[in-house]
């Protein structure tokens, strides 16, 4: 099959489906051709050694990537967000057309509402047939960050949503909750596959350098590491507010580490200079193919999401990461992501920003000896081996992808 992935964020961007997914398919015999923008998230400007212009086509291991404008911005300002996700609607349906040769089906990955717009043009004008990949769930996503709160325009992002999934030829949800969720909007079950996401971190053993792993993770401390966006949603006053507690209590044996950047960073930052935090450390975001190198110096893991409906039903990308590095997780969230642990037994489960409850189980895992911690790594090795491959996830999207191209 000739495939075309319509897609605003793609490599060197860290974001999910994006290289890993088209080299698998190419592996497998299918022609692979990508719209998208110029490379900007999470920073909000375009990266060093790109430069905006109409269009630029450039070779990736054999993929060809198309990139047309866009506006850069990752502002927690509703306004500034929207007109970032429509940029690059708007020039994909402009240029896309004219740039992209003859596909025989589209991988339509939705980050945000507006990319169904180049996929209707698409499949209008140029006759491709879509898989339309929900991995965010709208109007509700915008609604619980906070950068919307308009309820007329929630009721019409939450239209434009029942229309995108109607031109859609087939759905894939990347939670069990998200398919529900459509269901219950109206959308046939026989059009929704549920497709688990994998990690798209490279996966590696390597350690960092001596030198930086004892200025980042000295031995005589314990690490508990997030790794990740710095954002509203991810409510990391949480372990702010346990460092305080716990350099009040005088235990200065665990060290917390944020690694990453975001539209929350400054004020989190803020936060540690106001109550003299030792014990909470900032690391600049670095390249996906060295944050392994972290997650190996780290003794435990942490993903963390605001207390909210949607999160229930949602499984952050860095779920997956975290299990193929064999380090025990502290998660702070229920539903679908919280059934992984438990069903793993890959770490320990804690109530989404509950501060009292975050410090109980950081030092619970802190408590528990060395084998106890390995186990618990192994046994997320072992279910993500044997649940969240990317070859099983390939296989489920190269057969939707079939179906709907003949």
């Amino acid at each position: 099959m000739k495939i075309l992935f319509i897609k605003q964020l793609f490599n060197p961007e860290p974001t999910a489906k994006s290289l890993d997914f088209a080299l698998e398919l190419k592996k497998r015999g299918h022609q692979v051709q990508v719209l998208t923008g110029f490379p900007s998230y999470p920073l909000g400007q375009i990266y060093d050694g790109y430069r905006q212009s109409l269009w630029k086509r450039e070779n990736m291991q054999g993929i060809e990537i198309i990139r047309v404008p866009i506006y850069p911005s990752q502002s927690d300002n509703g306004i500034k967000r929207m007109l970032h996700y429509l940029s690059y609607a708007f020039s994909a349906s402009i240029l896309g057309p004219f740039l992209v040769k003859k596909a025989d089906v589209a991988f339509v990955y939705q980050g945000a509402i507006p990319i169904g717009i180049p996929a209707t043009i698409f499949k209008w004008f140029r006759g491709v047939p879509f898989v339309y990949d929900i991995n965010d769930l709208w109007p509700e996503t915008v609604a619980v960050s906070g950068m919307m709160k308009n309820k007329k325009l929630l009721s019409l992002i939450d239209a434009w949503c029942g229309f995108n999934y109607k031109t859609a030829s087939k759905i894939t949800v990347a939670t069990p909750g998200f398919r529900d969720r459509l269901i219950n909007k109206g959308v046939s079950p026989s059009k929704i596959v549920y497709v688990p996401n994998w990690s798209r971190d490279k996966y590696s053993k390597e350690s960092l350098s001596e030198n930086l792993k004892n200025t980042h993770f000295p031995k005589e401390k314990f690490h508990v590491l997030y790794a990740g966006n710095l954002g509203v949603v991810q409510a990391l006053d949480v372990v702010l507010e346990t460092a305080k507690e716990l350099k009040k209590e005088n235990i200065f044996s665990i060290q917390f580490t944020l690694l990453g950047g975001g539209a929350d960073e400054a004020r989190l930052k803020k936060i540690k200079e106001n109550y003299k935090l030792n014990n909470v450390q900032f690391i600049d975001r670095v390249d996906g193919s060295e944050v392994a190198k972290y997650l190996n110096s780290a003794d435990a893991l942490l993903v963390h999401l605001k207390s909210a409906d949607l999160f229930e039903i949602t499984i952050p990308s860095k779920i997956l990461s975290y299990l193929r590095t064999g380090k025990p997780m502290l998660m702070g969230l229920k539903g679908n992501a919280a059934e992984i642990v438990k069903s793993s037994g890959a770490g320990l489960l804690f109530e989404p920003q509950n501060v009292a409850d975050f410090k109980e189980k950081v030092l619970g895992l802190y408590d528990l000896n060395q084998e106890q911690r390995n186990t618990m790594g192994r046994l997320g090795v072992d279910y993500y081996k044997k649940h969240l491959s990317i070859k099983s996830s390939t296989d489920k999207l190269e057969k939707a992808l079939v179906e709907i191209s003949k």
